[in-house]
């Protein structure tokens, strides 16, 4: 008796296991039909799903159905099983449907009927050994998932192409870091940046560079192609660059360049157009499907390790992967990197002591930076461009974060280029946006691009319901115009900080004129045709 005992509770385990794969894979495979359809909102930010969401999905949750179980069927042998299955059904729902509360409480009590309604089926199902079940579905997603693994999305290198003249050139991007984040009122580099203040010892610094947005992925493709922003046909809502306009990559690489890249930000992903010109592109992938799963959600929302460690790459992780790149034996290399660090949720890793925020976030990007700043070839010269794509609000204008407005504190960014003659510290104090900088690092011929006020946009996302803005600063003004609300007039010379808005005054200067009609050919360009891109399969 006590042996039949014994056998019936082994195949009444193994059906338990093999439920509870059967439902996390049933249940990843939804996810990822979530995400990949974009219901529910499950798609995020990022408008790019990579193929891969199909295994990665499925093995997150099968993952962690594999850990709820070992720790819950020692503890409940007769219903531990079922009692997971269930309870990783209620998550998935309650993730996915959380803030639509009606249809949340309506799918449970359809669940929990349809679940009272098959009980019988069910007690059967359980009655009977399933252990080639449980071991096909296990073994099955686990090889799938080792599978994904080994092929990354990121490019491996190809082949160098010999013969090319030049120096290197390095291209580091300080994701969400405004001007006055690196410098002082004077020009100088704060004193807790070391790194940076190196740079500055024997670079060009402009003191006034502006973004042409305040959001990543259209102001790093304005940096890399030298378009405003207002052509790129780039948007929240349109995440695709299609122009044939070149990006430097595509420059470099014509000219003979090895071209590799270490990216941190998920938005300029291969699916974005960013990678275009990239021998190797090497990019945060877990952002694109391990942390759009409903786990990978809730980890990635409540805490900043995995957000910045898993979903993204911290400082450390993009220096590590850059310094395999830096080698000329075959040639000059052109090399992009992207720091976001400081970006929400302002992560600075164990190893930069105990502080945290924003600042300290900064100050462990700089010490990250040492290596890469300080490094020298013996083969030829390296021209270093450090450049912020946007910066951060803090409440300025009860404003926070980035990204709903074109003030200066999310404008205004750090904009450095090293010498290659040695001439030591250097200063700009002309208004410039980010897209001169190809002019900066790609044709060190003539002086940086300049042609009018510096122009910028912002078409926020069409759920957001903001009104879209455009930007022109001069030497003296800045001016912005919303598609919807008052326009807001600043005189930067005596009110760099933005805190006195002087449109209700009518200034007569003829300079705001000219602002105002580079702002007027901004606007008469359209927004992104987002019928094309629905096209193309990136809009649903």
């Amino acid at each position: 008796m006590g042996m039949q005992n014994g056998h019936w509770s082994m195949n009444r385990l193994s059906a338990q296991v093999a439920a509870v794969a059967v439902t996390a894979t049933a249940i990843g495979l939804l996810d990822a039909a979530l995400v990949t359809s974009a219901l529910a909102g499950a798609r995020g930010s990022f408008q790019f799903v990579p193929p891969r969401i199909w295994i990665v999905a499925p093995a997150v949750w099968v993952l962690l159905a594999a850990v709820a179980t070992a720790v819950v069927l020692p503890l409940m042998r007769r219903w531990g099983g079922v009692a997971v299955a269930a309870a990783l059904t209620i998550a998935f729902i309650t993730i996915r449907l959380r803030g639509h509360w009606v249809l949340l409480f309506t799918v449970l009590a359809a669940w929990l009927i349809a679940l009272v309604m098959s009980r019988k089926w069910l007690l059967a199902w359980l009655a009977r050994p399933r252990p080639a079940i449980a071991a096909t579905v296990f073994g099955s997603v686990t090889v799938c998932a080792i599978l994904a693994a080994a092929h990354p999305l990121s490019r491996a290198p190809a082949a160098t192409q010999r013969g090319a003249a030049g120096p290197n050139v390095i291209v580091i991007f300080l994701d969400t870091v405004r001007y006055d984040a690196v410098f002082d009122a004077a020009g100088r580099v704060q004193a807790d940046l070391p790194a940076l203040a190196r740079v500055r010892a024997d670079s060009t610094v402009f003191t006034r560079a502006y973004g042409t947005t305040s959001w990543t992925l259209p102001s790093h493709l304005s940096a890399v192609t030298g378009l405003p922003s207002s052509q790129l046909g780039v948007g929240f809502d349109a995440q695709v660059y299609t122009r044939s306009d070149p990006t430097l990559a595509e420059r470099f690489r014509r000219r003979g360049y090895r071209t590799a890249a270490v990216i941190s930000n998920t938005f300029l992903n291969a699916g974005s157009g960013f990678s275009r010109g990239y021998d190797t592109f090497q990019q945060a992938q877990a952002g694109l499907d391990i942390c759009r799963t409903a786990p990978g959600l809730m980890a990635d929302t409540h805490w900043p390790w995995f957000s910045a460690a898993v979903c993204n790459w911290t400082a450390s992780e993009v220096t590590t992967r850059a310094r395999a790149l830096l080698d000329d034996t075959d040639g000059p290399f052109f090399l992009t990197l992207n720091y976001m660090d400081a970006h929400d949720p302002y992560f600075v890793e164990r190893s930069c002591g105990g502080a945290n925020g924003y600042r300290a976030a900064l100050q462990c990007i700089d010490r990250s930076l040492a290596p890469i700043v300080d490094w020298r070839s013996s083969r030829r010269p390296t021209i270093l461009a450090v450049v912020g794509d946007h910066g951060e609000q803090f409440g300025e204008h009860g404003l926070h974060l980035h990204g709903n407005s074109l003030y200066t504190q999310v404008l205004h960014v750090p904009l450095m280029v090293r010498s290659i003659d040695g001439a030591g510290a250097r200063t700009d104090t002309q208004p410039i946006s980010i897209a001169a900088l190809p002019s900066l690092v790609a044709d060190t011929s003539g002086g940086p691009l300049r042609d009018g006020p510096v122009r910028a946009r912002l078409d926020p996302p069409a759920t957001s319901h903001l009104p879209s803005q455009w930007s022109a600063i001069d030497d003296s003004w800045h001016l912005i115009v919303r598609e919807r609300g008052p326009e807001s007039l600043y005189f930067l010379p005596s009110d760099p900080a933005e805190e006195h808005d002087l449109s209700g005054t009518a200034p007569a200067d003829p300079a705001i004129a000219r602002l105002r009609a580079a702002i007027e050919d901004m606007r008469r360009v359209p927004k992104p045709d987002l019928g094309r891109f629905r096209s193309l399969g990136y809009l649903h």
